[in-house]
């Protein structure tokens, strides 16, 4: 006789106590849509009643959708979201979280940190709130950027354009990315920034732009709103670093049009794991 491997939602019924668990047979490759509604109808709970019981089960949070911040779903692509059901809901310089109805799922938590490169934290949603939540935030379809491919006719790496004043944080995010296979060029004003970008070849285009907030003359949020305002330059991918550990900032900059930011004074690694982040998110892959 083969044994049936339980759905992970038939412990949390049992562990809470509901009318009718003990009986529940739930296969492990269940729907989670399909898993919870059994439970919920089973115990004669809402969804609601279900969500606080697996929340407390694993001890997480349950999620408030409607209370996510309007910029989060901007850190996970449409095709991540919806395949992992998923809706980010809050978010910082190191970390992210995320509503999912599937609380246990490694896959899903490697796949979003992969991807937007923070760690992942997980809150909890009953699917019949969820789905139409991801629904509703993520279209179809999402734009996309042209990057260039990876060492076609011997050029290299991808081709990063490193925006900063100072000539010693230019050096350390060089010497960072093109350890990691990235092409590297500078610029230290915004007007430069401009001028160069404008100057790239459709053959060899940049594939992103690390840009400082605090520049001399031509700020940082100026240089980001002229590069979207531009036809050619819309959706070339931005980092931008700031000196503000400041939730209202980082919103801003999202308004601005930035991908993603990063709090100086940069860190490295954890910048050229936000590089990879936000090319991923492009589609591109890095080979890291």
């Amino acid at each position: 006789m083969d044994v049936v491997i339980q759905h992970w939602i038939v412990a949390v019924a049992r562990a809470a106590d509901l009318e009718g668990a003990e009986d529940l047979s739930i296969s492990s490759d269940t729907d989670p849509a399909i898993a919870w509604t059994e439970v919920a109808r089973a115990g004669g709970v809402s969804p609601g009643q279900l969500a606080q019981a697996v929340a407390k089960h694993f001890r997480l949070e349950v999620a408030d959708l409607a209370g996510a911040h309007p910029h989060a779903h901007r850190l996970l692509p449409s095709r991540v979201a919806r395949k992992r059901r998923v809706l980010p809901l809050h978010y910082s310089d190191r970390h992210l979280w995320v509503a999912t109805a599937d609380p246990v799922s490694m896959e899903a938590e490697r796949a979003i940190g992969r991807v937007s490169g923070r760690s992942v934290h997980f809150e909890v949603a009953p699917p019949s709130e969820l789905d139409p939540a991801v629904a509703r935030t993520y279209p179809e379809s999402e734009p996309t950027h042209v990057l260039p491919p990876l060492d076609v006719e011997g050029r290299g790496g991808p081709r990063i354009l490193v925006v900063d004043d100072a000539p010693d944080t230019r050096l350390l995010l060089r010497t960072a990315l093109e350890k990691d296979g990235f092409r590297v060029v500078e610029a230290a004003s915004g007007e430069a920034a401009l001028a160069t970008v404008a100057k790239a070849t459709h053959d060899d285009p940049f594939s992103l732009v690390t840009l400082d907030l605090g520049l001399p003359g031509r700020s940082g949020r100026e240089v980001l709103t002229e590069l979207r305002e531009g036809a050619e330059t819309a959706l070339l991918p931005v980092i931008v670093a700031t000196g503000f550990d400041d939730p209202q900032v980082e919103m801003e900059l999202f308004e601005a049009g930035a991908d993603d930011f990063v709090v100086k004074p940069v860190d490295p690694p954890r910048l050229l794991l936000r590089v990879h982040a936000v090319l991923r998110r492009y589609g591109m892959t890095t080979g890291s």
